[in-house]
Formats: structure tokens, sequence, C-alpha cells
């Protein structure tokens, strides 16, 4: 990934993204906004228990950077399940509802609307982007330890497939800033559901002499995106952890949940 600053609000850009016109997309970090701490500063978390007009602020400063309209902005709260919404034009003109949630309950979200900008908001979870350049669609999805497990990457490929018709070869995959193995432990009960649910547990579960046991998420996504086909070539891992760079992201863990949210934004302009 690439950062920029703007205006004070430091972004960053998938690099394997960022040279399609017909996509704008970035992710936040927690500098540049107005919210005081633990929020601080450019909190986009709706309930973190920041002001609303703090949250309203930071994100009219960021949509400003963007140069995109936050009239365009969708989002969904999110469950950590796996189900997918489809932003057609008759759900565009009923979501565009600014800073509030437009849906519930999807953890994923799909469009071919150019006026639309989807938003996800995150503080350890995985954020991840779909793009697909030859048939001009887009997706963002939340995955956390629940939703990697229940293969919402893989699902929203197939969603993009069978709906579109777009070939997992020609998708462009961002996997975002979130916590990494570096950091991320988990119970023997989360591994051991990986186990008896996925065939890749081995990759990902790591044991170390200390008896700690931490998940890479990052590398489950990617390996559920190529068991659907895309190509590793087509898929940028940030490689950035939230909880190493605290200074940079909100981390949930790092900062026992008193902590805001960044979000990975992404629209189609065409």
């Amino acid at each position: 990934m690439k950062s920029n600053t703007v205006n004070g609000i430091q972004l960053f850009f998938f690099n394997s993204l960022a040279r399609y016109i017909c996509l704008v997309h970035a992710v936040s970090t927690r500098i540049g906004g107005i919210s005081p701490q633990p929020f601080a500063s450019l909190n986009l978390g709706l309930h973190t228990g920041d002001s609303f007009a703090n949250i309203t602020k930071n994100h009219t400063a960021l949509c400003k950077a963007l140069n995109v309209n936050i009239r365009s902005l969708v989002s969904s709260s999110q469950v950590h399940g796996s189900k997918i919404v489809y932003v057609d034009r008759q759900l565009q003109s009923k979501a565009a509802c600014a800073l509030q949630h437009a849906f519930k309950g999807y953890d994923a979200m799909v469009t071919d609307r150019p006026d639309v900008l989807l938003l996800i908001r995150v503080a350890d979870c995985v954020p991840l982007i779909l793009f697909d350049p030859a048939k001009k669609i887009l997706a963002l999805v939340h995955a956390g330890w629940k939703g990697t497990l229940a293969g919402i990457a893989a699902k929203t490929v197939d969603e993009l497939a069978n709906r579109f018709g777009s070939d997992p070869g020609d998708i462009r995959a961002g996997i975002g800033p979130s916590i990494g193995p570096c950091c991320y432990t988990v119970t023997e009960d989360i591994a051991q559901k990986f186990y008896r649910q996925t065939s890749y547990a081995d990759n990902i579960v790591i044991n170390n002499t200390a008896g700690a046991i931490r998940l890479n998420l990052w590398e489950a996504n990617m390996l559920q995106l190529l068991g659907r086909g895309c190509r590793k070539s087509h898929i940028e891992v940030a490689g950035l952890c939230t909880s190493c760079n605290s200074h940079l992201f909100f981390s949930y863990r790092r900062e026992k949940g008193k902590t805001g949210r960044f979000g990975l934004l992404a629209g189609l302009s065409f």
C-alpha cells in the first residue's frame, strides 16, 4: 500500500488498484480528525461512545479529502456474519443516508452503481475490497474471525460470479490493515473451529512454544480467494497490523475496546 496525506488526513491506497481511473478507494487512518481520546482522532465509528457531532465532522472531512459526496455513503450495521447485500438502483435510492447504516446484518456489500460509495468500518477485523475491472463490479467485505470462518470472502466471489458473470481470474483484491498473526491470539476453541470447518487450518493456526495460539486472518482470506479461482498476482495484502500500528489505526484488542473505527471506502466512477 501507499500512503498520502490530504488536508491533514492520512490515507492508504492499494498500489494494485490505484491505476484504475474508474475506481475510487481509500483506507482511512486515525489521523486527521477532531475526536478526543480514546477516539482520537478520525473516528468513523457510529456506536463507539464518541459524539455524533464529532463523527459527522470526521466523515465530512474524509469525504472532502477524497473529493466524494458524503450523501453517497452506504454502509451496513455489521454483525460478524456472512450475508451479502446487492446495492442496486432501487436500494441505492433508499440507502444513501449519509452516516446512518442503510442496512443491518450484512457484512459484505456489492454494487455496479457509479453513484454509490460503499463504506465498512473496522478496528482489527479484516477489510477486503474486490473489484472486477472487466465487469465494473465492486464489493467490500468485513471479515472478523467469525466471518472468515463462515467463508464470507469466498461467498462474495461467488456472488460476483453468479450475479454478474465475473471471472474470478479477473478480480483484483485488496486485504487491508487488520490485526496480524503477530498479535492475534485466540483460544483453543476458536482454533479447533477452523480445524473442523476449513481445509486450511494448518496454514493459519500458529502454535508457539509459550502455548499461545495465533490466527492469520490475512492468509485465511487470501486462501479463500485463491480457492475460488482468484489469481495470487491479483491479490494485494497490506501486511499492516492494526495492533502493532495503533498510532495509525484503531485497534479494538490493543485498546481494550475503548477506541474508534477506521474505514475502507470505495466507489465506481465512470
